[in-house]
């Protein structure tokens, strides 16, 4: 879906997280995936971006399974039910302005 002029990169992020909980590194790489590469997050931006939603109570973050190479957790996110909303309403702008 073409969608990188219209959509900021907080949108992307609800955006993905609609298929349920992922970790940074998928996230970002659902983002650019989904917007053909016109939003592409690295580690900085993504983290403000994440964080932002995080202190707007749309997205929530958990300690996830283990980082193979390190062992530590990594860090998963999911929506909130303020964020599922959200999400939808940008999901459904961007199947209108494709048909």
């Amino acid at each position: 879906m073409s969608q990188g002029s219209s959509i900021t990169p907080q949108g992307a992020l609800l955006r993905v997280l609609i298929n349920g909980e992922s970790d940074g590194p998928e996230i970002m790489r659902k983002v650019r995936d989904w917007t053909d590469g016109k939003i592409e997050l690295d580690e900085q931006s993504f983290l403000a971006s994440i964080h932002e939603l995080e202190s707007t109570g749309m997205v929530e973050s958990h300690a996830g399974a283990a980082d193979k190479r390190t062992g530590q957790p990594r860090q998963t996110y999911t929506l909130t039910t303020a964020g599922h909303a959200s999400a939808m309403e940008i999901l459904a702008a961007s199947l209108t302005r494709k048909g």
